[in-house]
């Protein structure tokens, strides 16, 4: 009988232990610290993404590490990105960079921290490279600017300035301020 009356308060106080130390007061304190709008909405690892044309051809094309929801609004931040545009004569134009903001609608990518955009290499010469801290490109336009300083390497050439704005479809580069090259024989 008093072996009986052990167990019967074992199983007891078992069962009032677990209750207990399975209530959320006791859980781990670091998984309560983050609350839901600290958290992403979404991410993605290893994403691509494409926008086609009107005739169904791609047009720009987003490579990300990784891409992932902004305070669970519409807009997307990216890392390690890398964009391509395609130009419908065929040739691309590539977009690399450390971080990204796609702003809501998707009309335009935010590119910072060691942006390079360079053109398709050609029979006749090597792509011009153009180095910056920022750059902005308008989808709807094709346009990538920025205010900030610019560095264009091509071949032994070199050219700084302030300011650019590149047409992706009309192939021109506009420099805005202080252009200054130097030019190696």
């Amino acid at each position: 009988m008093l072996f009986r009356f052990f167990t019967v308060l074992a199983v007891v106080a078992l069962g009032i232990s677990t209750w207990i130390l399975s209530s959320p007061e006791r859980r781990p304190h670091a998984l309560m610290t983050l609350s839901q709008a600290e958290l992403p909405g979404y991410y993605l690892k290893s994403a691509v993404l494409t926008d086609y044309d009107l005739a169904g051809d791609p047009s720009v094309r987003i490579e990300a590490e990784r891409i992932e929801q902004v305070d669970h609004g519409n807009e997307v931040a990216l890392y390690n990105v890398r964009v391509v545009y395609q130009v419908p004569n065929g040739q691309s134009w590539i977009m690399l960079g450390d971080t990204a903001h796609v702003q809501p609608g998707g009309k335009a990518i935010d590119v910072k921290g060691n942006v390079r955009l360079q053109g398709e290499a050609t029979d006749r010469a090597a792509p011009a490279v153009v180095h910056t801290d920022t750059l902005t490109y308008d989808v709807a336009d094709s346009i990538a600017s920025t205010k900030d300083d610019v560095r264009i390497d091509f071949g032994q050439h070199t050219l700084t300035a302030h300011g650019l704005s590149a047409n992706f479809k009309e192939r021109t580069l506009r420099l805005e301020s202080k252009v200054n090259g130097r030019f190696h024989p």
